[in-house]
């Protein structure tokens, strides 16, 4: 079993990877060295979520993770915007990559003094198209196409009530 941590502006994206199991396993947030709750999810499908704190610890199955296969999740921070219905948000990132939330991908991650309003920045290849999945208490788990620009860039907005790209 293999645990990578990732940081973009001090917001936390780890890897879980698993092969060769011999027996289930049972992983928590303080076995990575991170005791802040998150969302988790498997690489095959970023839209079935789950809460992923001491108490909701992932089960590594050892039936699944064998030696002719493996198993990959991810574990997004969850943040809150400070609005009435303190809305929870996570960046999930691209969920058919290795690696969901990448440096080369997402170059920063900003939310106004408000807590009103999160950008991300993103980047890659000119006039690529990016879909980025992105947790929503309000809007649930959507998939956000992003058209970067002539220069390869582009915004991601998430706010209370919308997540758009820009």
């Amino acid at each position: 079993m293999f645990f990578f941590l990732e940081f973009r502006n001090s917001r936390k994206f780890h890897v879980i990877f698993a092969s060769a199991m011999k027996k289930d396993y049972t992983v928590s947030p303080a076995m990575i060295e991170d005791r802040e709750a998150g969302i988790i999810w498997s690489y095959d499908n970023a839209q079935v979520t789950a809460t992923f704190d001491e108490t909701h610890p992932l089960v590594v199955p050892a039936s699944k993770c064998d030696d002719a296969s493996f198993c990959l999740w991810y574990i997004s921070s969850v943040w809150q915007f400070n609005d009435a219905l303190h809305t929870k948000y996570a960046l999930l990132g691209e969920y058919n990559k290795w690696t969901a939330v990448s440096r080369q991908r997402f170059v920063s991650i900003t939310t106004n003094t408000e807590k009103t309003q999160t950008t991300v920045a993103v980047q890659g290849a000119a006039s690529e198209s990016v879909s980025i999945v992105v947790y929503h208490t309000t809007l649930e788990t959507q998939t956000v196409n992003c058209q970067l620009s002539a220069a390869g860039q582009a915004n991601l907005i998430i706010t209370p009530t919308t997540t758009t790209c820009s």
